[in-house]
């Protein structure tokens, strides 16, 4: 017989399953977007739903025939409630919007994602892998390793080869920069551009993708003072490697007074110079 409390489990097989609750793995990364801004819709309805049962319950306790026996039109009227309840739905809807034009814009050019066979996922957790392996990141599956965190072995034999390395160096002298972060020791790329050249960012990400934990992240930008004016630009991020250490010793060092990194270029940054850097 099988046990109750399986129907709770999400089965992440490529097939359906009975009982099944939740979606079958994408073989697609527009169907992964789906997902995810189901997901996130789903959020907000459920915080909408005991929203709405709440003020209903309190206008059914609260003032029910016994206890405000005597009704008038301005007793409960508030400015102030009607401007929360007519700013936060359009807040809600701002919030949902951003993810989803993301969206619709990267399934309304196709000629951005490669043709994609339909490739079965491990559903194996990466932190329960041991291997001694240098390939370590799947390769042709665009975001097959979101949301996944690698553990430190994994992290620790992750290697660039010699070409990724070089659009690195190159991405490095233009809108490219390595950051560490407050709580890691190894540090992360990310590579940022205007949402005007999101095709270029877009085939960057292809090369990047499978050392990313996420999609490239659309921004609306600062308003610049006196204009109003702001320009959306779009960032790549990758996960935090050891192997980006000899590149941040490269192009960085601390300031006078030690507490931030400042870029520099120096000569050690001749040997890393070829075509395919000095192209990109």
């Amino acid at each position: 017989m099988k046990d109750f409390t399986s129907i709770f489990n999400i089965i992440l097989n490529d097939v359906a399953e009975p009982w099944q609750l939740g979606f079958q793995d994408s073989a697609a990364p527009g169907f992964t977007g789906l997902v995810t801004l189901h997901n996130t819709i789903g959020f907000y309805l459920i915080v909408i739903s005991f929203s709405v049962f709440w003020v209903l319950f309190s206008l059914i306790y609260y003032y029910n025939s016994n206890k405000n026996p005597i009704a008038h039109k301005y007793l409960t009227h508030g400015t102030v409630l009607e401007l929360v309840w007519t700013i936060t739905p359009a807040l809600i809807l701002i919030a949902i919007a951003f993810p989803s034009f993301r969206l619709l814009y990267l399934m309304d050019n196709p000629g951005l994602f490669p043709d994609l066979a339909l490739t079965a996922l491990a559903s194996i957790p990466v932190s329960k892998i041991i291997t001694r392996s240098t390939e370590i990141v799947p390769f042709g599956v665009i975001g097959a390793n979101n949301n996944i965190r690698l553990n430190k072995h994994s992290r620790d034999i992750t290697v660039f080869n010699n070409e990724l390395l070089s659009r690195l160096v190159g991405h490095l002298l233009g809108d490219g920069s390595i950051h560490y972060t407050r709580t890691s020791v190894t540090p992360y790329f990310v590579f940022t551009q205007t949402i005007k050249r999101f095709e270029y960012i877009w085939r960057v990400y292809l090369t990047l993708s499978p050392y990313c934990g996420r999609f490239p992240l659309i921004n609306p930008g600062p308003a610049f003072a006196g204009k109003g004016i702001s320009y959306p630009f779009v960032q790549i991020m990758t996960r935090s490697y050891p192997a980006l250490i000899p590149l941040h010793e490269l192009f960085y060092q601390k300031n006078i007074n030690g507490n931030n990194y400042i870029k520099v270029i120096s000569t050690d940054l001749l040997q890393y110079l070829n075509p395919i850097s000095l192209a990109y």
